[in-house]
This record gives C-alpha cells, structure tokens and sequence, in this order.
C-alpha cells in the first residue's frame, strides 16, 4: 500500500538515486524511453472496429435417418450445415445461426452458447427449406386432426421443444450447433460491416401465392405464367462483412420466398438457399462464408412448384439460387464500408409481447428480438411465418431504410413458432395461412410491427425510452 504523505520523499530519493549513480548518457536513455512510453499510451487508439467470427458445420442426417415432416424416408442429395455468424462491438455480442431446415428453435442451444461462449444474444435462422430433415417430435401424421401446424392453441403448446433431442439427429445437431458458436467465438477478428439493398428482377421468384377473390381466396401455389400478384417484395437485402484489409469474410443475403420447389421430391436438400450460397462462396473465395436469412415469407412462393419434373426440378431450383446471388452481389457492389472515424455501434432490444388467441381468451408469448447497426441496419427477429405486408409495413414506418425481417429466428424468449402471422385483411378474407395454420388474433403482426418501429427508434435515439 502506498501512503500519500510519504509518496513525495519516495519518489526525491529514486530521483537522487538515479541521478547520483546513473551516468548522464544512461540517464537520458531512461528518460527518453519513459517519455516514449507515456506517449504511446497517451496517443489515440486507432479507430475502433467490429470483432466478428464466423464458423460452419454440417449436420446433414445419415440415409438411415433422413425423413421429412411426414416422417417418409429422403434420399441424400444435398449437405445440410449450420452456418454462424458472429457480431462483436465493445458492448454487445450477437450470434446469428442460419440452419438449412424447415424450423429450428432450441433453447438448450441458446442457453449454453450464452453460458460456455459469453455471446450475449443469439438468434437461431431457418432457411425454411421443405426439402430437410425433420426430427421425429414434429412430424405430421394425416389424416390425424389437428396436426401441431393446424393447433388452436398454438405449437408452443402443441409440441415438446424440449422433448425433440430425444431424437439421436437432433441432439446431435444442437451440440454441433453450440460447439460451432463457440468456434466462432474462437476466431474473430476486426472487422467492417457494410449494408444495403437493391430490386432483385428475378425470372424465379417469387410471386403472392394468395389469390383473392370477392368470395374466396384460392391457393396459387404456382405460376408459371409469371401472372403480377399482389403484395410482393422484390427487394434483396445485403450484409458484408470485411476485413481489415478489405476482404469479404461473411456475406449474408435477407430474401423473402418460401423454399418449396424441391418438397415432395423425396430427397434431402437445402433448395434455392443452398444454390445460392454455393455460389456467392465460388465467387468470393473460400475464406468468405455465406448464409441466406429467409424474410416475411409467409404468403410468397418461387414460380415454379408442381409443373416441374425430373431433373429439370432440381436445375430451375439451382438457377433460382444463382439469380438471388447474383443480384445481391449487385447490390454489395455499389456499398463503400462505414468510415473508420465513426465508433462501430451494436444495439440490441428485446420484447416480450402477450399475444391473445384469435378464439378463446388464450394467450401467447410471443419474443421480438431487435438488433441496429450502426444507424443503418435493423433485423426484427420474430419466431414465424409474416405475410409480406408486414415485411413492406416495417420498411415503411422504420426510420433506417436497410430494415429487414428475420422470419423463423427464435432468440429464446416466448414462444419457439407461431407457424404463419397473416395480415388483419388476410384474416377476413380467409385462405391457407390466414383461416388455417395461424391461430394468433388478427391483429398479432400489426403488434409486432409497431414494436418493432418503437424499439427501432429508441436504440436510433429516434422515440420513447423503454416502456
């Protein structure tokens, strides 16, 4: 311990010490290595940076366990893999998980990552492809009524979540999944985050799979004319993440079209996401790992479904990928990186929102996760299927422009899936997804919209504190 009184005889001895035995060229050295080092410590740190990391792992199942929702036997034909990304300001952390399956909503992942790897926040992504394995928990067994998608009380309720890694696949893809954020933690490094967004013209997808009319709404699963629909949203959102040096080392493309063409077809694959990061990784390099985050694509699908056959099946869905990469490697080419005298900002809100049932006094927890970017990013996490409409009302009433909707992300709070979230209109005109498989009350996704414009603004600086 050191006394004050004393500090000032202490520190005249050292000098006369110095001075008396030290010669005055070792002296000067001394002195001039001192003051060396107090201006180095006094000099401006450079211009702080994002940390980021990235990992991918496959978790594709054997021939042996391959199955889909209907609990029918797949053929292999494409890889699946977990594909992490990992953002890191001074004061935040958020993992981002994109999963080639049709849903994916762990807690068990969630709370270990968070407790073996110290990231803050993760959000788990499914590409939402129909062509993926499924464990056995959330098979549907027609002609049984209702299956868990078709539940009035919801599939928080409706399946055991925690029950699923009691299959062997599944369990297995949890620990790969935690094992990957943790590798991903492992190896981060500075980095610059860059965002935008461009019209995505594309001769694939997709089209409004709802057709209205005055006394019902048929179901368009298909449209090969390439007939408008209404709405649709052909905007294609993009996040690069670069090195120090100016490398990509991540490149996350937001679309929003269900992955559909290959259901049915009898095989395991990732559809027009994995064509599409196949190919953003071909053209980038091999250092720079790609990931699809689906968007509001409750009510949209690809053109091309049922009127395609054989081989051709296989190569519309891969043409389709090509053309989404393609398009959003137009739009990362027109993006400058932030400059390095602006402080790197990662802001995170979450919401939990009391959702009631559209029948009965039932209701739902349902978590929004908000992340902002540097003023110029904002992901809206929400645990379902949005219409569209939500998706174009968001970017509407959002005060930064690059606003995306990450459907089917679960971050670990409420309720793992609310299947689809249809608009009020949709709700009384009726139609799949709006009078069947949905169950929140009409007005459920406006909700979450505008708690998401409230948050929005509030990490911007831009609205109301917390409420």
């Amino acid at each position: 311990m050191t006394y004050p009184e004393h500090t000032g005889d202490h520190n005249t001895r050292m000098k006369s010490q110095l001075t008396t035995h030290l010669p005055v060229t070792a002296l000067s050295i001394i002195l001039f290595s001192l003051i060396s080092v107090l201006s180095i410590s006094a000099a401006p740190a450079s211009a702080p940076t994002f940390l980021a990391g990235t990992a991918k792992v496959e978790i594709t199942p054997t021939e042996q366990e391959a199955v889909n929702l209907l609990g029918q036997p797949l053929r292999l034909r494409d890889p699946l893999y977990a594909r992490v990304l990992i953002l890191k300001s001074e004061t935040q952390s958020v993992a981002i998980v994109s999963l080639d399956l049709i849903v994916f909503a762990s807690q068990k992942v969630i709370a270990e990552a968070k407790a073996r790897w110290g990231v803050d926040q993760v959000i788990l992504c499914a590409t939402h492809t129909h062509a993926a394995m499924a464990p056995r928990g959330l098979y549907i067994k027609p002609p049984a009524a209702p299956d868990w998608t078709r539940s009035p009380k919801g599939p928080g309720v409706a399946v055991d979540w925690p029950g699923l890694s009691a299959d062997p696949w599944y369990a297995a893809t949890e620990d790969k999944v935690v094992a990957a954020i943790g590798k991903a933690m492992k190896s981060l490094f500075p980095a610059r985050l860059v965002s935008g967004k461009g019209s995505l013209e594309s001769a694939y997808m997709a089209h409004n799979r709802r057709l209205v009319r005055p006394d019902r709404v048929l179901p368009l699963w298909e449209n090969p004319d390439r007939r408008p629909t209404q709405p649709v949203d052909p905007t294609v959102g993009v996040l690069r993440v670069d090195d120090l040096s100016g490398k990509p080392r991540a490149f996350a493309v937001q679309y929003a079209c269900h992955p559909v063409a290959l259901m049915g077809a009898g095989v395991v694959s990732r559809d027009y996401p994995g064509a599409m990061v196949d190919y953003l990784e071909q053209e980038l390099g091999s250092d720079c790992m790609a990931m699809f985050l689906q968007g509001a694509s409750g009510d949209l699908d690809p053109y091309d479904l049922h009127n395609l056959r054989g081989e051709n099946r296989f190569n519309i869905s891969r043409q389709a990928g090509i053309s989404l990469a393609k398009g959003a490697l137009r739009v990362a080419a027109t993006l400058k990186p932030q400059s390095d005298t602006l402080r790197p900002s990662l802001r995170v809100k979450e919401s939990l929102l009391a959702l009631p049932h559209r029948n009965g006094t039932q209701t739902t927890d349902v978590g929004l996760l908000t992340v902002v970017i540097n003023q110029d990013l904002a992901l809206v996490a929400i645990p379902g299927e949005p219409f569209i409409q939500h998706q174009l009302d968001l970017t509407a009433k959002s005060p930064i422009p690059n606003t995306f909707i990450l459907g089917l992300a679960y971050h670990g709070r409420g309720t793992p899936f609310v299947v689809y979230i249809p608009t009020a209109q949709a709700v009384k005109e009726g139609g799949y997804g709006a009078a069947e498989c949905s169950f929140l009350a009409a007005d459920a996704g406006e909700r979450l919209i505008n708690e998401a414009v409230v948050r929005i603004r509030e990490l911007v600086g831009d609205g109301k504190p917390a409420r």
